[in-house]
């Protein structure tokens, strides 16, 4: 009953702050104090507004809030918008799972995308492995929350980030910023801005950022030989990590601007390539009755039992200090895009905008799975696994990943705005090509119940995938100003898509089949339909009904169908007091049908057996996309923000979401053993809090600014079926409890040495170092254990920021 209060209260509360606004900010105004909250500037809707005008859940972040919060990439952005939830899935592909809506957004399978688009400046990344890199000159992150599908496109029925860097300003300057922390951590960024030359202006920025992971490996060292690669940058003897979780990114971006009368182009680049190993995954439960192989179960009992170093199932849940996850090797990541954007003002009234632009990607990373994958075979495990005694002190691998994946993509968007007193419109047209390639490494993907010989890896059962997809689509959004305080909004897309899939599988490179999956074709609408109203300048009021879908498609001939969403918002956003407090509340109500869901291959012989008609596909798959039924949520999110007294800023988000699952899978509620559960990976409720405050000038222009940042999740369940025998085993394995993480910085600004502007500031991340589990696995069927990846430890350190 909970959620029917809730929902009742902040059904009141939108009537009590739309018939209370206009008097209270009149009243307000007549003090002639100045100290109101600043605008905030969004293009949620494809053009520049206050994030108060725009009639959709919108959190923008800037400034302090991503400097405290310590944001770099999307992996930083979990709890910082209510209702949002942000993990880095398990596999080592850097990919980034959200959370929102009661949508959990993967799209890890090849061919497959998810439910959370991902734009930079503008620009659709497409693929989700290897999303996960740093951006060195982040201007504003906007996560934009509910279905997004006319102006964004395909693959947003839970929402959006949108990232902006910013433009070159034309003034000369140059600020470079030192920082060391624990861990070992060091980062440097400089960042040359060019003066206005003619109508040019352009800056370049550099960042380098490492530090050793959270915890140790035990099994660091670990020999392991890949030269067996047909990729040269993957073929090389490499040894395990020492730290897992750590961190080496070198980041470039450049940005050149021409700008000359109402026409404005803007070139920018970014690169990065990162170096770093996968985070730790640690067994939290280990039941070896439940391993499926025969032989497997007493072996690998042995094997954890007579290791050197003793293997702890860590029962508690909670982040230990070191792991054994001796298959675990420094990764290489590569991405780069290159965007050049065009606006040209035909008349006050109507403006031109183009986006083309070119990104690449690539990936090779190893992860543990298992929680285990690289001890030591010992004298007393061989036999029980029938190995001879050659292979004692070789590495054992129960499950381990190793993935390749490489990307291109194309894409060119143009957009004309119109602007009127009865009309404001917005239509566009967009082209997108993207290539991937996923493990072309030609080696095995996904080891299991391995034991390579001194570990050297052969180029042996192959599995190697090829996508293709083409899209075309059009959209328009129009706003009808049919009175003074009332529009009517209007939206709708046509998307066509087009999807080619070919898989290459065989035991060694010279014995390889091919596989070419139907093309897929589909050409879906989505529209939207909302209505605004404004009782004053300082209030909005509105509520809508949208669409969206994510696209379909074919894995080895497979075929899954699009997933869509249906979706009530109502809202209302008030500037109150003045403008000393900002209001922001949403109530939704999504419901998601054919819900795509990654699953085991081997789960589904029967069911890929009858729509293939081959028998044996189930075993050259390893994974598919199904449905998995339909998903209903409904909730609402807060946003508070406050300016009590001159120099402080204080404020909070909270959200709320209940999900129910309908027309589960029957296969899904098998493999689960008769259970579903939609709590897992879901959180109901979210929020944050927030104060911030400048003091005035102590010396000079010198001041201190100070902010803290606390962010709350309750309880997320870790477990489909709680019942199932690796829970039962371990309780505290079913779920997260709920938890709180403080983030904060001191800084000292604005203060000279030797005539250089100067800042100087202390900051730290999770402070109370919580240790919550984040994203787990159950491969107790083929090894007995349960595993848990974790939330990163605290850090801290010092910031020195120069500016000339």
């Amino acid at each position: 009953m909970i959620n029917k209060h809730v929902l009742l209260t902040m059904s009141s509360a939108i009537a009590m702050l739309a018939c209370s606004a206009t008097p209270v900010l009149a009243q307000s105004a007549e003090s002639g104090e100045q100290n109101g909250l600043e605008d905030i500037i969004v293009t949620a809707q494809k053009r520049e507004q206050s994030v108060q005008d725009v009639p959709i859940a919108v959190t923008a972040l800037s400034g302090e809030a991503l400097q405290a919060n310590r944001v770099v990439s999307v992996s930083d952005l979990g709890g910082l918008a209510p209702g949002v939830t942000v993990r880095t899935s398990a596999g080592g592909s850097q990919l980034p799972s959200f959370s929102i809506r009661g949508a959990v957004s993967y799209g890890v399978v090849p061919g497959s995308d998810r439910q959370v688009s991902m734009y930079l400046d503008g620009v659709y990344i497409a693929s989700p492995r290897g999303s996960i890199f740093d951006l060195p000159d982040l201007e504003r992150i906007e996560i934009l929350r509910g279905p997004q599908g006319t102006l964004f496109g395909r693959n947003a029925t839970a929402g959006a980030i949108s990232i902006s860097t910013r433009e070159p300003n034309g003034e000369f300057g140059a600020t470079a910023t030192g920082t060391v922390g624990n861990r070992d951590q060091y980062r440097f960024r400089v960042s040359v801005q060019s003066p206005q030359i003619g109508p040019f202006s352009g800056y370049v920025s550099y960042v380098h950022d490492e530090r050793h992971g959270d915890i140790r490996n035990l099994d660091a060292g670990q020999r392991w030989d890949r030269t067996s690669s047909r990729l040269s940058n993957v073929a090389r003897v490499r040894r395990s990590s020492k730290w897992l979780g750590s961190k080496n990114s070198e980041s470039w971006f450049g940005a050149l601007k021409f700008e000359s009368g109402d026409f404005k182009t803007v070139y920018k680049y970014d690169r990065n390539e990162g170096r770093g190993s996968a985070e730790a995954t640690v067994p939290v439960a280990f039941l070896p009755s439940n391993i499926i192989i025969p032989g497997a179960a007493n072996f690998i009992t042995t094997l954890l039992n007579t290791q050197t170093t003793p293997v702890d199932i860590v029962t508690s849940t909670k982040r230990p200090d070191s792991a054994h996850n001796g298959w675990v090797v420094p990764y290489i990541q590569n991405v780069d895009g290159h965007s050049l954007t065009s606006t040209y003002d035909v008349s006050d009234s109507v403006s031109v905008k183009n986006v083309f632009a070119f990104r690449r990607a690539f990936i090779f990373n190893t992860s543990a799975l298992d929680g285990i994958a690289g001890l030591p075979v010992t004298a007393a495990a061989a036999p029980l696994f029938g190995l001879p005694a050659a292979f004692v002190g070789s590495p054992f691998v129960g499950l381990g990943i190793q993935i390749s994946s490489r990307t291109r993509q194309f894409s060119d968007e143009v957009q004309v705005n119109y602007q009127s007193d009865f009309l404001t419109a917005t239509v566009g047209g967009l082209w997108f090509e993207g290539k991937d390639y996923t493990n072309a490494h030609r080696l095995q993907n996904t080891l299991f119940l391995s034991v390579p010989l001194n570990g050297v890896i052969p180029s042996a059962n192959i599995g190697e995938t090829f996508n293709k997809v083409t899209s075309l689509a059009a959209y328009t959004q129009l706003e009808f100003h049919v009175a003074s305080q009332i529009d009517v909004i209007l939206g709708g897309r046509v998307t066509k898509d087009k999807k080619d899939s070919t898989l290459l599988y065989g035991p060694t490179p010279l014995a390889l089949q091919s596989l070419v999956s139907p093309t897929y074709r589909k050409t879906k609408p989505n529209y939207l339909i909302g209505v605004n109203y404004k009782p004053n300048d300082d209030t909005l009021v509105y509520g809508k009904y949208s669409t969206a879908f994510v696209s379909g498609g074919s894995v080895g001939g497979v075929p899954f169908a699009p997933e869509t969403a249906k979706s009530w918002e109502g809202g209302i956003k008030a500037d109150l007091l003045d403008r000393r407090v900002r209001t922001s509340l949403a109530l939704y109500h999504a419901a998601y049908q054919n819900y795509q869901a990654a699953q085991a291959s081997s789960n589904y012989g029967a069911y890929i057996a009858q729509v293939t008609g081959d028998p044996t596909r189930a075993g050259v798959l390893g994974t598919i996309v199904v449905t998995a039924g339909g998903v209903k949520a409904r909730g609402f999110e807060f946003d508070l923000t406050a300016a009590p007294v001159k120099g402080a800023t204080v404020g909070g988000t909270l959200g709320y979401s209940k999900v129910t699952y309908n027309n589960v899978n029957p296969v899904l509620l098998a493999v689960n053993g008769g259970r579903y559960l939609p709590s897992s990976f879901r959180p109901k409720w979210t929020g944050t809090v927030f104060a911030q405050y400048e003091t005035p000038p102590l010396f000079g222009d010198a001041f201190l600014s100070l902010r803290a940042d606390g962010i709350y999740q309750s309880d997320m369940g870790l477990a489909q079926n709680p019942d199932q025998a690796i829970y039962v085993a371990n309780p505290n394995f079913r779920e997260v409890p709920a938890y709180w993480l403080l983030n904060s910085r001191v800084a000292l600004r604005n203060f000279q040495i030797a005539g250089i502007k100067t800042e100087l500031a202390l900051w730290g991340k999770n402070l109370t170092d919580e240790k919550a589990g984040s994203f787990p696995g159950d491969y107790s069927l083929f090894t007995g254990i349960g595993v848990l990846n974790f939330i990163p430890a605290r850090s801290y350190g010092l910031d020195i920021t120069v500016s000339f």
